[in-house]
Parts: structure tokens; sequence; C-alpha cells
């Protein structure tokens, strides 16, 4: 326990002192892991259903697993980061919410459940995305929260939505 907590300070020191480098090296690792799920999805799937099976659920994986973590372990580091008042209960009922998505990514990947699945997977962590990019629009201007945290929301979520709906529609119209 004592080494989470030496973590989170050190989090903690980094995000009060440099939020520019911490939102470009979210990015560059958002962009790497985008890039991994893409290359092994292009490269291993021999047809579309193929592709999204491991490009669907692998977005997912990581996109809802990435939120979870942060809603769990960061907690108020997070909600700092974002310029959100800290809310640790919430933060973990939405953190258990997208672990669950993430989980249930795996299960769908893992035991192979189809192409519907695939489908009904991503579409649901596109729609969690794009309702949290509009509350994360609704923030920055009528709040004004222009953290670019906060404004990368619903930029990602575009990417998200851009990226993914061709291959899922390629896939479940083979």
């Amino acid at each position: 326990m004592e080494n989470v907590s030496y973590v989170v300070k050190q989090i903690s020191k980094r995000l009060g002192n440099d939020t520019k480098g911490t939102v470009l090296s979210d990015g560059v690792a958002s962009a790497f892991r985008y890039r991994v799920s893409f290359f092994l999805g292009y490269y291993f799937g021999n047809d579309a259903i193929a592709t999204f099976h491991i490009l669907g659920p692998s977005v997912v994986i990581i996109m809802s697993g990435t939120v979870a973590f942060e809603s769990l372990v960061l907690g108020e580091i997070a909600s700092d980061k974002i310029g959100y008042m800290p809310n640790r209960s919430y933060q973990i009922q939405s953190g258990l919410a997208n672990a669950a998505t993430a989980l249930t990514a795996v299960l769908v990947y893992v035991l192979d459940w189809g192409v519907y699945a695939d489908a009904t997977i991503v579409a649901a962590m596109l729609l969690f995305f794009a309702f949290s990019a509009a509350n994360h629009m609704v923030t920055a201007i009528m709040g004004r929260n222009m953290r670019p945290v906060n404004l990368l929301r619903p930029a990602m979520a575009l990417l998200l939505i851009c990226f993914l709906l061709p291959p899922m529609i390629k896939a479940l119209s083979q």
C-alpha cells in the first residue's frame, strides 16, 4: 500500500508541475495503443469480421480500462487534472462501470461470441464516450473549464467514432 501511495504522490506532483506535458504524454500513449490495436486487427484479420473482432474489443479494453484505472486508482488526481470537483462515490461507480465494460470486451473476444457481440460492446463504449464528450463540452462552455484534458475528451470521442464505425459497418455487412 505504501508503494501505491508513493506512485500516486509522484503522479500528483507531475500533474501539478506539468499539466501540458501530461496531456501530451497521455495523447502519445493513447495514439500508440490505438496504432497497435489497428495494426494487429489489420495484420491478423483475414477478412472484415476477423479484423473487427481483434480491433473492436481491443480498443474497448484499452479505453474503458484506462478510464476505470483513472477513476478507481487515481481518483482525486484525475478529477483535478480534468478540472472537476472530486466525488469519490461517483468516481468509484463510474470506474466500476467502465471496468465491467472492459471485462465484457475480454469475454467477447476470448469466448468469440461473434460479430454482433463485438459490435454491441463497441457501440456501448462509443455511446459512453459520445455522452461523456457532450458532458465535457457543456462544462467547457457553461463552466468555462478550458483545461486541455477536458477539451481532449470530445476530440478523442470523435476520433474513436470515425475510426471504429467504418470497420464495424464493414464487418456487420459481410
